[in-house]
């Protein structure tokens, strides 16, 4: 299946067009981009048909599948013109800015009828994979408090378009749009209120430096979400106590550092220190293991895009599924700038 890519950044460079190319059935066969370097450098890496422009690159019958790799402010628009021209698509995360753009997608979608996909590849991280397990296998409990953290220290460039406003920028909107993806994958039920404190410490930036936000869950469970740039010491990368244990997890999955350095491998191992501590209460007392880290997957997102649209199998990830998370950035954002806690059903 021909597919194109729109943008040729870091996310269109290091990551779609490797994954892509892995998928069995899909060709990385085009790349627009209004940058003629980047349109060079597209065909000097794969030697793939470049356009300079979406209108252009739309007139090409052939382009069955789309892949959005531009920022997120453009998702919406884009996704709509690709959709009313026939063409399948994959959205990255961040889905759009609003469910009303959301909704807009999604309508779009079904009027014609095509797929519309958003690229959630966290959900194959292996620490993400290595706590469902761990949950799964009922070592923890009942689900009591998940904490999600991804914190790091230094000043994003002010000129850069994750750095801005207008373009759906800041850590909280790059990062939490995953963590929250996790959290709907990891909790069978309604969130049922919000509530998110924003820090903003660098006065050349309009988004936020850091934030911390609580997601009260209807059954109960409590997701915290923690991002941002102000801290010199890290935090663990996940910090989940259940009724009857405790999983701690250090690190960061290691499948995006590896794509950097050109490698696509579904199964690279995880550095030793970073391995889950799971502790547990048993009725001959307390019990404490090292979990291995499952590998991580992110092949496996294209691969079931190909599945999909080539052999019937179900998606994996929805446009629907991933409105949830677009309305809780919503709320959350909204509590932000109220200090209140929002009351949701989401």
């Amino acid at each position: 299946m021909r597919t194109a890519i729109i943008g040729y950044g870091y996310a269109g460079k290091v990551l779609h067009a490797q994954l892509v190319r892995a998928a069995k059935g899909l060709e990385l066969y085009a790349v627009a981009s209004r940058d003629p370097a980047r349109r060079q450098q597209a065909a000097a890496d794969y030697g793939v048909r470049t356009f300079e422009s979406v209108t252009e690159l739309l007139r090409d019958d052939s382009v069955q599948l789309v892949v959005l790799a531009t920022p997120h402010d453009t998702h919406a628009e884009l996704a709509v013109q690709c959709l009313e021209a026939g063409r399948h698509v994959v959205t990255d995360k961040i889905m759009c800015l609003t469910t009303a753009e959301a909704d807009a997608m999604i309508a779009a979608a079904k009027r014609n009828p095509r797929l519309l996909s958003i690229f959630h590849n966290r959900r194959w991280d292996g620490d993400f994979l290595t706590l469902r397990k761990a949950v799964a296998d009922g070592l923890l409990g009942e689900l009591l408090v998940v904490e999600a953290a991804v914190v790091g220290f230094g000043t994003p460039n002010p000129e850069r378009w994750r750095a801005q406003r207008q373009h759906g920028g800041g850590t909280f909107r790059d990062w939490g749009a995953h963590l929250l993806d996790q959290a709907l994958q990891l909790i069978d039920a309604e969130v049922v209120s919000v509530y998110c404190d924003m820090l903003y410490t660098e006065p050349r930036l309009d988004v936020e430096t850091a934030a911390r936000c609580l997601f009260t869950f209807g059954n109960g469970v409590r997701y915290v979400v923690e991002t941002g740039g102000i801290s010199a010491l890290s935090r663990p990368r996940w910090y989940v106590r259940g009724r009857t244990g405790a999983f701690l997890k250090e690190g960061l999955d290691p499948q995006e550092t590896a794509l950097r350095n050109g490698q696509v491998d579904a199964n690279l191992p995880q550095a030793p220190e970073h391995r889950a501590r799971v502790v547990c209460n048993t009725p001959n007392g307390r019990k404490e293991q090292t979990l291995e880290t499952i590998p991580g997957n992110w092949p496996a997102y294209y691969q079931n895009i190909a599945d999909h649209l080539l052999r019937g199998a179900e998606l994996a990830v929805t446009a629907a599924q991933v409105r949830r998370v677009v309305a809780l950035i919503e709320a959350a954002t909204e509590s932000a700038q109220t200090g209140r806690v929002i009351a949701t059903s989401i």
